[in-house]
């Protein structure tokens, strides 16, 4: 995996707080979708739950609905997503862990293990999932999503930048040697249109993605970029794309 430097995307991510979830249609739609994957059987309970990269609590909030959860773990590297958080539960805030899950430790056990649309971000992918099976009680749920390649296509093909995603087929592996019965896999693609290629900048500014990126564009590379992306990915109506592949599992602990 390419080294990610976890102060580059606590800032980046931290800056996009307030923007996110006005421009995160991609991420809201994954999240919707993971949390379908759970059984939803009305007499079923989840004593203790952990998230992790809880960020401004759109997946929280599909599983505050959808779920009967008695005890809620939240967990994100950016401290100010807390405030958030709590808005979601008024009157009995949830604990919330701020930090880097890699290397926090969570305290006791859990039943259901859920993060969306953020192992793509851990340095060290197949150790974070053995230490996840560490946490989960026995026959415990672990649900999340991450992506694989393709993802981001066009940003990766006009600038050799981006994350380096793990196939379905390594992530399925991963999880056998960390101790997990499959349930569930899939994979999916979204495709976003945008005006111009100047607009899909801004989407990934405003929803934290640009995390890889040193953020420097003179005038002259944004100007070729914009009409390289053009050339490159217009629609047949003149916008243009911008591709995400989701990649959605669910796992028990043997």
């Amino acid at each position: 995996m390419e080294a990610i430097e976890a102060k580059q995307i606590h800032i980046r991510f931290t800056r996009a707080l307030s923007s996110y979830d006005n421009h995160a249609d991609a991420q809201h739609r994954i999240s919707r979708k993971l949390a379908s994957l759970l059984p939803h059987q009305a007499n079923i309970r989840y004593k203790r739950m952990l998230e992790i990269g809880c960020g401004t609590g759109g997946f929280t909030g599909v599983l505050k609905q959808q779920c009967h959860i008695d005890e809620w773990i939240l967990n994100d590297l950016c401290e100010d997503c807390q405030e958030k958080i709590e808005q979601l539960f008024p009157g009995s805030p949830p604990r919330f862990i701020a930090g880097d899950a890699e290397t926090l430790s969570f305290p006791g056990k859990f039943d259901l293990i859920a993060s969306a649309s953020v192992f793509q971000w851990m340095k060290e992918p197949e150790t974070f999932l053995h230490k996840l099976s560490g946490l989960l009680m026995q026959q415990g749920l672990l649900l999340f999503s991450t992506f694989v390649p393709g993802n981001l296509h066009e940003i990766k093909k006009l600038t050799g930048k981006g994350l380096v995603y793990p196939t379905s087929d390594t992530l399925v592996g991963w999880l056998s040697t960390a101790d997990f019965n499959l349930l569930h896999q899939e994979e999916d693609t979204i495709v976003l249109t945008f005006k111009t290629p100047l607009d899909v900048l801004r989407h990934l500014k405003a929803t934290g993605v640009t995390a890889t990126g040193n953020g420097c564009w003179t005038k002259g590379r944004q100007e070729s970029f914009c009409r390289q992306y053009v050339e490159q990915f217009a629609t047949t109506d003149g916008q243009v794309t911008l591709t995400y592949r989701p990649f959605y599992i669910l796992a028990t602990k043997k």
